[in-house]
């Protein structure tokens, strides 16, 4: 099957909210992000979230950035988790996990993820892993049961490591190569590149709205929290990826307009994520 296109309108469509609904129909995302040194990325991802609708977003990080992100965005419920054990007190409340954005690879995020991995399949909750929660993923794969519902977004060396292979040869067939984690992994796969392919098993979607001004630091941390932000308000996993893909490369496109590629950063997507909204 060839790569078709996202329906944007039709998805945008199941977005839409009953007059008397409160918070918590639209769900609660926890976020585990942030490592010493990456506050920065747990920041995008959880405001991202907050922006595209979910009921209520909880962020999981370090004591250290506890008052840089009340700052940033007072919305975000942050705790401070310093350990794995502290993780825990945190786990039970939410109804989507959101792991990766910042996570590091130390000891801290082994923890992070062995933690949040567990309690995502004990309670059968969708699960979005990115950044170095992929590259953390083949060293668990085996030890750990994967979550059912489990979106993953490598871009082409995320990909390279969760297939073992090098980027190269992802890059020779991406098609291919999203089907193949996808498969491996029992997962919705996002491959990230100037034509972004969603993918779950055979059914991939495409999104070629390419923009050079998005190839910086952080815009794949506000893309987790964009996606996340649509599973918890119950959009199926793989819905939810084209129209997180979708919306995030037209609030980039709609800053370039207006402004330059240049100059575009990832707070500029969240800045213009509700004229995008509005457009629908």
């Amino acid at each position: 099957m060839k790569p078709r296109n996202i329906k944007t309108k039709t998805l945008m469509k199941k977005l839409s909210r009953n007059p008397d609904s409160h918070k918590g129909d639209y769900g609660h995302l926890l976020v585990i992000a942030g490592n010493l040194g990456f506050g920065g990325a747990a920041l995008l991802s959880s405001k991202a979230a907050m922006k595209s609708g979910a009921g209520l977003v909880s962020l999981a990080t370090r004591s250290d950035h506890l008052q840089a992100s009340l700052s940033f965005c007072p919305e975000v419920m942050t705790k401070k988790v310093d350990t794995g054990q502290t993780l825990e007190n945190y786990l039970n409340l939410p109804s989507v996990i959101c792991l990766g954005p910042g996570l590091g690879k130390d000891y801290w995020s082994e923890q992070m993820i062995f933690k949040s991995i567990e309690n995502a399949c004990k309670r059968n909750i969708p699960m979005l892993i990115d950044a170095d929660g992929l590259n953390l993923l083949p060293k668990f794969f085996k030890k750990l049961k994967l979550p059912k519902k489990i979106i993953l977004t490598p871009h082409l060396g995320e990909a390279a490591t969760l297939l073992n292979t090098s980027v190269e040869a992802i890059k020779k067939n991406k098609v291919s190569a999203a089907r193949r984690i996808s498969k491996k992994f029992n997962a919705i796969v996002v491959l990230k590149s100037h034509q972004t392919l969603i993918c779950k098993g055979e059914n991939i979607c495409i999104c070629d709205r390419a923009n050079p001004g998005m190839a910086t630091a952080g815009m794949g941390d506000v893309l987790s929290g964009i996606i996340s932000s649509l599973v918890a308000q119950k959009l199926n996993l793989f819905d939810a990826s084209c129209l997180g893909v979708e919306l995030h490369s037209l609030a980039g496109e709609a800053y370039a307009k207006k402004f330059s590629q240049l100059s575009l950063m990832p707070t500029d997507i969240i800045d213009f994520l509700p004229s995008i909204f509005d457009e629908f």
